[in-house]
Order: C-alpha cells, then structure tokens, then sequence
C-alpha cells in the first residue's frame, strides 16, 4: 500500500510530520510548485465531482501527493464553503475507493488504520459498532443491521462492502475539521489558485440551480420548505424524504428534468441514478406516486414541525391547494 494514495491516513500524518515542511515554505518554495498545483487541482476535482487521479511514479511524486492532501484542507478551508467542505469530502473518499479497488492484503492494513478490523480473509467479519459507524448515512435495505446475519456481536461483509465502508469512514475522516482556523495572511498566498477556484464553484453553482418555473415555492408546506432548503445547502436527504419531496414537486406538475436539476447540488449526485428513481415516481412504470401523508411523514421524522394551516389539513398537497388559493385571492401569483 501506498502511503501518498491514502494521504488522511494516521501513517500518512505521521510522515508528513517526520518530514518537517512548513506551510510557509509549501506556500513560497518554487520546488513545491508541484505541491502547489495539486493541492488546487484536488480542490478543482471536488467542485466537478471527480478528484483526477494522479498515481506517484517516483519518491518526488509520492511526496508531492502526499503533501498536497494538507494543503488542498488549507484551500477549501480559505474558500470557506459548508457546500465545497462536503462536496471535497466526498470527492476525496470517492478516489479513495477507487485506488482500494486495487488493493490486496493492504486493504485490511487500511481498514485499522481508519479503525475498522475486520477479521478473515474473503468471508470478512465485523463487529456490529464499528459496522453501524461506518454505514450509518447508508440507507439502502441491504445495510440496514436488521437485515444482516449477526452472531455474537459480529456480522459478515464481502470485500467489496468493506471498501465501500471505508469510504464512509474516510468521507468523515476528511470533512472533520473542516474548516480549519487558517490565517488570512496564508489564504492571501494562496490567491493565485483561489481566484479561478471562486470562479469555477460560481459557474458550478450557476448550472446546477434549478428553475422551480410556475411553481408557488411560497405555498410550500414546511416539510418541503426544509427538504428544499436542505437539498440545496448540499444535505443527502434520506430515502423515505427524497421519495416525499419528489412525489410532491411532480405532483404540483414540476418537470422531471428539473426535478432531477434540483438534486444537482447533493454531494452524492449521480444523474442516471436520480434520472431512473424521478422518472419511476413520475410514472414511467404505470403508477405516478402521490406523496406521503402528513402522519406518515411525522412517522419517518420528516415534518420539522407544524405552522397554523397544517393542523388544519392532512396531506402536504392540500396545503400547498390551499395556500396556492390564498396567495391568488392576495394577487401574488
């Protein structure tokens, strides 16, 4: 295993400080120029979605890697982002995953690192906690712990499950800290590459705000209000949320395609995948799905809390009838 392709790693840390650089002279060396750059681009890669994946062919190379994961936690720290901090963790644990992909025995010596331990070979054994810390933002049925076989504290995962674990677990490793308490003098170093940066996230951000169109955002209920804020701010909703959120926008006859547009700024955005989920809500499989009622979305813990008019109705489509009226007859729309 290579150290410089696990940069956030306890090992890793500690050969960074072994070598003894300074920030200053990362900021200012012109022999770590290199250093420089990369550390921009990995940034660069988090705001596209896909950190490039840059593998060390020599000792000098492996250092600047190695190097440049510090600095980059430095950059997105100056850009100051809450949206850019999750979107950098993402992107730096999805690399991750792809470089564990060819890994062999060095897999397991990761996996304590990031302090996971799994026992055994192929059939790999886990202890249930460090199972649950590892998978809870994962919402599929497979990974829900009622549906794994447990034995005495311990259930089984693949290798491929644990790799997509360790994603996890690095995914949070990354974001903690973030942002870090950085100096205004160092970010004023860093001007040269945080300026183009600025400018992609805003071209980024641009394209990937969603027209809501004819829709009254106004008469929203507050369970869709907060999904809507949540979504945008860069939040993963949960699945029964998404689901809610969905069914309403298309029921109030929001298109599909910016429906989709709308999930754009989700850290894990996959379009295909958010394409297919929209598209069978909508229908494409005989059935368009009505959003759930306003009990069933208290049961999931997806109402944040009732306003007047809620207590009034049951489901978050007559609300949004209701207040659509009320505005009308108050000439906003």
């Amino acid at each position: 295993m290579s150290i410089s392709d696990y940069p956030f790693t306890q090992e890793a840390a500690e050969q960074v400080r072994k070598a003894g650089y300074s920030l200053d002279s990362l900021l200012e060396k012109t022999s770590f120029k290199s250093v420089r750059s990369r550390a921009a681009e990995r940034v660069l890669g988090a705001i596209g979605g896909q950190i490039p994946d840059r593998r060390a062919n020599s000792d000098a190379e492996a250092l600047a890697e190695l190097l440049s994961y510090p600095l980059a936690r430095v950059i997105v720290s100056c850009l100051d982002d809450q949206h850019l901090q999750r979107r950098y963790a993402l992107a730096e644990a999805k690399l991750a995953f792809s470089r564990m992909k060819d890994e062999k025995d060095a897999l397991l010596q990761l996996a304590r690192d990031l302090g996971l331990h799994p026992e055994g070979t192929e059939a790999l054994r886990l202890h249930f906690a460090e199972y649950i810390r590892a998978a809870h933002r994962m919402h599929a049925p497979k990974w829900k712990l009622v549906n794994r076989d447990l034995c005495e504290g311990y259930l089984t995962v693949t290798r491929e499950e644990l790799m997509r674990l360790l994603e996890e677990v690095i995914r949070d490793k990354v974001q903690k800290g973030l942002p870090l308490d950085v100096d205004e003098k160092v970010c004023a170093k860093l001007t040269e590459y945080l300026d183009p940066l600025r400018s992609e996230m805003q071209k980024v951000n641009a394209s990937q705000k969603a027209d809501l169109g004819q829709v009254e955002q106004g008469a929203f209920p507050p369970c869709m209000r907060k999904m809507l804020s949540d979504v945008a701010s860069g939040t993963n909703l949960a699945h029964s949320a998404r689901f809610a959120l969905v069914s309403f926008l298309l029921q109030i006859n929001m298109g599909s395609e910016d429906v989709i547009s709308l999930f754009n700024t989700s850290p894990d955005f996959d379009q295909e995948r958010t394409r297919y989920q929209v598209e069978h809500i909508a229908g494409a499989s005989g059935t368009k799905y009505r959003p759930p009622s306003c009990a069933t979305m208290a049961t999931y813990g997806n109402c944040p809390g009732e306003d007047e008019l809620c207590r009034r109705i049951r489901h978050p489509l007559s609300y949004y009838e209701r207040r659509v009226r009320f505005l009308g007859k108050e000439g906003r729309i």
